[in-house]
């Protein structure tokens, strides 16, 4: 009896020795705080914009918003490489990526995206032609446009002419005289009055003569103003204007674009060579220099570095086709994203997602 007894202590001491370790350990589990989520992002303005360390744009304010509706301690991991981003996504190296990242099918096989936030198109920029004044005036002087205008404002001169004319060769013939020679006189007379030069050498006498001279002074006001806003536009057509209307238009072409991005693989596809980028705005001072002849890749992101750096009066945007980018969240994990997507979805339907995307010049409707 004794013997049993003493078993049971001793058995009851050797699971408590056991058990206590156990027990401290998983209280420190429970005391210890959660690890810190990785956040992965990139210069992308206007969407992640870097300043010495200093975050913002339109994926910013968003992440900032649904942070703490999850209860989420988060750091910033930045990244110069989208390459090296794309890669530690797909390995679980970081826990989330915030970049406007387009949602291709081959991204889609190696990790998971968000409800998409914002929907894009594909631009090209591309360099303005300004070339030498003298000899684009010269050629746009002789060129089809101007021909057109010069043209159509002769028939005005002559259709009036040939009015005054008809209204005071009988009763106005030592003014205007009849046949070919009156009718020349009646154009001499419609020109300079256009032209309000008003030499008085020609004047009706008739008082449809007359009444058809003030119907012809008004117009020729109202004319004359458009035909010289049609001149002026004639003779500086083309000056700015590219031979690019397209990405058809790009073969044979230096084309740049950011290396490893959904644009680079669709210039690929394309069988468009392209010299490939660590940055947009690398690529975007290479065009302004001279050394490309277009740039393509997402057209908020080109649109946005070119007013941000006053190029718009040398580098012009030109769409790049019908195709639409979505741009969406990436993570590894599928049920984190799961987790954010309602919160997302909630912001996005409120109102000050319009005015976020209206601050950023974003906002398309």
């Amino acid at each position: 009896m004794k013997t049993s007894s003493f078993f049971r202590i001793h058995l009851f001491i050797l699971i408590l020795f056991f058990l206590l370790p156990l027990h401290h350990q998983a209280q420190s589990e429970t005391d210890r705080k959660p690890e810190k989520i990785k956040v992965a992002l990139r210069q992308s303005p206007p969407f992640i914009i870097v300043d010495n360390e200093q975050y913002s744009g339109v994926s910013i304010d968003l992440w900032e918003q649904i942070a703490p509706d999850l209860q989420l301690d988060y750091e910033y991991v930045k990244y110069t490489d989208l390459g090296k981003m794309l890669s530690d996504i797909a390995k679980g190296s970081v826990d989330i990526c915030i970049n406007p990242l387009t949602v291709t099918s081959d991204r889609l096989n190696r990790f998971s995206f968000t409800q998409p936030f914002y929907i894009s198109g594909m631009a090209i920029a591309v360099k303005a032609k300004e070339g030498n004044t003298i000899l684009a005036f010269l050629k746009n002087l002789f060129s089809i446009e101007f021909l057109q205008v010069i043209i159509l404002l002769f028939v005005v001169i002559f259709v009036f002419g040939l009015i005054i004319w008809l209204a005071e060769r009988r009763k106005n013939i030592d003014q205007f005289g009849k046949g070919i020679k009156g009718l020349g006189h009646g154009i001499y007379w419609s020109a300079v009055t256009m032209t309000t030069v008003g030499y008085g050498d020609k004047a009706p006498s008739t008082g449809l003569g007359r009444f058809i001279s003030i119907v012809w002074m008004f117009t020729a006001v109202i004319i004359i103003s458009s035909f010289t806003a049609s001149i002026s536009a004639a003779l500086t057509y083309n000056k700015f204007k590219t031979n690019i209307t397209g990405i058809s238009d790009l073969h044979n072409l230096k084309v740049g674009t950011v290396r490893n991005s959904s644009t680079a693989s669709y210039l690929l596809e394309s069988r468009i060579k392209h010299k490939g980028y660590e940055t947009l705005q690398t690529a975007i001072d290479e065009l302004d220099n001279g050394r490309l002849d277009a740039v393509v890749y997402d057209e908020p992101l080109l649109s946005y570095i070119i007013h941000r750096d006053e190029l718009a009066n040398r580098i012009e945007l030109i769409p790049g086709g019908t195709n639409s980018f979505y741009f969406a969240f990436a993570s590894k994990n599928l049920k984190f994203i799961q987790q954010i997507n309602p919160f997302l979805l909630q912001i996005m339907e409120d109102n000050d997602w319009r005015k976020l995307l209206e601050s950023y010049n974003l906002r398309k409707d």
